[in-house]
């Protein structure tokens, strides 16, 4: 699993800021004062980070040859961690403690000796045992300033982000739903709906419909009458930005997963052609009060039981969920992370080109071409979810395909106007 083979799992960042024009020898240079420096027995930390050649985790020493690929940067982010067992270290404390007070005739320990005695026996430990090793692939295009991180792990991500600025000196932007309106060609209209955005609505679906307010929408009432929060300023802006508009990933799917099933047309991706797109055997959904309140379904066809649907009712909304691409060239299936834009289990076309590095550009161009997928199915979603398409036609079809009503043609015309034209043009 990784950028040479296997199925795909990455977050992928942008790098800000120009690249320096002697940038091979510049780069290179900056790998070798960070790459991976093993840890040792007597080391006071417990973790260490650094880089090693892709795929080759005790590879340390970097050279042109193996970082410079074409116009990529590839290394290998190495993390080793102490692990030493918790029902180890606890005895061994325990002991420590008991012959203490033997010693010294104590009743109890001081809160310093205790400190001491855990540093002892973890120093001791660190000596019989071997820290966990792994390496995580990194892929940087240079032209596009687009890098792939094969890894998921909050944690390790922000270590490698750390790692990554002091190396390079370039700031990294995480991909999210925000991040991606920037990717969407948005015209102005578009943009300042952008600004004032907010989360769907059951209660504006039922208002469209002439429908009274229900449970839920009551409960948005509520929620849409909580003081608002303080404005940020500054360099927080698009940090804020980004967090405040994650529910966009989630209706994202939302929308895909309806769109097949209300309309199920193909969506015109213009030069990469029209795909067939549908959510595949795994969904998960999760409430946007209580993170812990998920609800994950799996199967040949998930989004159409009715155990997702009335999550969807109680206003648990899809945060994961595996998409399944087809057209008359080629297939992608991925899980699509929806809330940071990451990829997993990623499954392109097979590289027909048979030398290794051949197929590595093979391979990576057929990545750029299903996250540029994604990007233009994305951009689709926000031309209806900026519009009066939504207002009109989303938001009440979502309420309709919840509650097993029928659609209005009034509805359905908004969602799909060139197919109700046709349907017309028929009857005449």
């Amino acid at each position: 699993m990784g950028a040479r083979s296997g199925s795909l799992t990455f977050t992928r960042f942008f790098t800000q800021g120009a690249l320096p024009k002697d940038l091979r020898r510049r780069f290179l240079e900056a790998a070798r004062l960070r790459v991976f420096q093993p840890l040792k027995p007597d080391d006071e930390a417990l973790e260490a980070t650094g880089w090693c050649a892709m795929e080759r985790p005790f590879d340390l020493e970097l050279d042109s040859a193996k970082i410079f690929h074409d116009s990529y940067v590839l290394l290998g982010f190495r993390v080793d961690r102490y692990r030493i067992p918790g029902a180890l270290l606890k005895s061994q404390i325990a002991d420590e403690e008991q012959r203490l007070l033997a010693r010294s005739k104590k009743t109890k320990l001081s809160r310093n000796e205790k400190i001491e005695i855990k540093d002892r026996v973890v120093m001791r430990l660190r000596k019989k045992v071997l820290p966990s090793s792994k390496a995580l692939d990194v892929c940087w295009h240079l032209d596009s300033g687009t890098v792939l991180f094969f890894g998921h792990s909050k944690r390790t991500i922000g270590d490698f982000c750390a790692l990554f600025e002091k190396t390079f000196s370039l700031p990294l932007i995480e991909d999210s739903p925000y991040t991606a309106t920037t990717r969407a060609g948005l015209n102005r209209e578009l943009e300042r709906a952008l600004k004032d955005v907010e989360p769907v609505s059951f209660s504006s679906g039922r208002k469209v419909l002439g429908k009274p307010a229900g449970n839920a929408a009551r409960a948005e009432l509520e929620a849409a009458q909580a003081p608002p929060a303080e404005p940020a300023s500054g360099g927080d802006d698009l940090l804020e930005r980004i967090e405040s508009t994650r529910f966009l990933g989630s209706e994202f799917l939302l929308w895909l997963w309806l769109r097949a099933e209300i309309i199920n047309q193909s969506i015109d991706l213009g030069d990469l052609g029209a795909y067939d797109v549908w959510l595949d055997n795994h969904l998960t959904l999760q409430s946007d009060i209580d993170p812990n309140e998920r609800v994950t379904v799996r199967g040949a066809a998930p989004s159409g039981s009715s155990e997702a649907r009335e999550a969807v009712r109680s206003q648990k909304f899809p945060v994961r969920a595996r998409l399944a691409l087809r057209n008359e060239e080629r297939d992608f299936a991925c899980v699509l992370v929806a809330q940071r834009f990451a990829v997993a289990s990623g499954a392109i076309p097979a590289v027909l080109t048979k030398d290794t590095d051949d197929a590595f550009v093979e391979r990576m161009t057929l990545v750029e071409r299903l996250s540029l997928s994604l990007d233009r199915l994305y951009a689709a979603f926000l031309a209806d979810r900026l519009s009066d398409t939504w207002r009109l036609g989303w938001e009440p079809a979502i309420v309709c395909w919840m509650e097993g009503e029928a659609i209005p043609a009034g509805v359905l015309a908004q969602l799909a106007p060139k197919r109700a034209a046709r349907k017309k043009a028929k009857t005449r």
